[in-house]
């Protein structure tokens, strides 16, 4: 296949990148092909990975240091509707479950932490939008539950 036409059907996901306590983490771009996954690109043959900072630097890393590589927005389909399905809980979630699993998915994409890292718009648009169905799927549940246990 032609790199160069490679190269233009690759696109950018926004993810946080942890490179352990030393580097810590950061914001930055994943080039993958429309066809992949996250997950493809951590599996692939090769020993780097580039990545694209909010300035536009790109730098690569060595796959053997990385930690954690958590997509802000997954190509994946969530059923915007299912308040558990955007935590990623099942209905059998306890009240805990579901607290904690919002203060871990908000903390990540708070807009506050997104805009004192300096990143462009479109980091912030983005965790923005995330933040704020994260909050109201959060609320929805706290709601139905409230009117379940009074309904008892």
């Amino acid at each position: 296949m032609d790199a160069r036409r490679n190269k233009q059907t690759r696109h950018k996901v926004a993810i946080r990148l942890d490179r352990g306590h030393v580097e810590g983490e950061e914001l930055v771009y994943m080039f993958i092909a429309p066809d992949q996954r996250v997950t493809d690109v951590l599996n692939d043959e090769r020993e780097f990975l580039p990545f694209e900072r909010a300035d536009g630097t790109v730098f690569a890393v060595a796959k053997r240091i990385i930690r954690c590589i958590t997509p802000m927005e997954t190509g994946r389909k969530v059923n915007e509707n299912d308040p558990y399905a955007l935590l990623g809980l099942t209905t059998a979630a306890t009240d805990e479950q579901v607290h904690d699993s919002y203060e871990r998915l908000v903390a990540a994409v708070h807009p506050d932490r997104v805009h004192s890292l300096g990143l462009p718009q479109d980091f912030l648009e983005l965790a923005t939008r995330r933040a704020a169905q994260l909050s109201d799927a959060y609320r929805r549940i706290k709601a139905v539950r409230k009117a379940e246990r009074v309904g008892l």
